[in-house]
């Protein structure tokens, strides 16, 4: 009499192991997503510190800060000349960089004396991958804030060591 050897997997078998690499990429998912958010956020800090590096520059060749981004760098018009056109974005296209008009409140100082960039995830043309992920601010003093809730109302961070930095500590 010859044996009938199976070679293979039972449902069973299959079913255990869909259910371990469901339960896997459910611990590994938020954890993944979280880390992304950090990175894109990453991005839009750097392109922050660019534009407030290339302010100081204008400011260091004309004697004032410039009062538009995007255009050609001309020191008679205010232009910095970061980009040919609005909107200015994030390398990765994850947040509009925008210069922040003082209000007419008392103490505020004009533009030309002193800046505030913004980098929102909810601006014009950026990929949506940050929405309501809160904005950044850097100033022309260099204080540096994260607008988590959208509140159009940053504080400046204070964190320990980690004092006027965005962080997530």
């Amino acid at each position: 009499m010859r044996h009938l050897t199976l070679h293979g997997f039972t449902l069973i078998e299959l079913m255990i192991v869909v259910v371990i690499v469901g339960i896997l990429a459910a611990i590994a998912y938020p954890g993944y997503t979280k880390y992304m958010q950090q990175t894109r956020r990453s991005d839009a800090q750097i392109a922050l510190t660019n534009a407030a590096v290339q302010q100081e520059k204008f400011y260091s060749d004309c004697g004032t800060y410039a009062t538009t981004l995007e255009g050609a760098r001309l020191c008679a018009t205010g232009v910095l000349g970061l980009a040919p056109a609005t909107p200015i974005l994030s390398p990765n296209l994850d947040y509009e960089i925008t210069l922040v008009t003082p209000t007419s409140s008392a103490g505020v100082c004009p533009i030309t004396s002193c800046f505030t960039l913004q980098a929102n995830p909810n601006g014009a043309g950026v990929t949506g991958r940050q929405r309501n992920n809160g904005r950044l601010r850097i100033t022309s003093t260099g204080v540096k804030t994260w607008d988590r809730a959208n509140t159009n109302t940053p504080n400046a961070t204070t964190h320990g060591p980690y004092t006027n930095r965005w962080t997530d500590k």
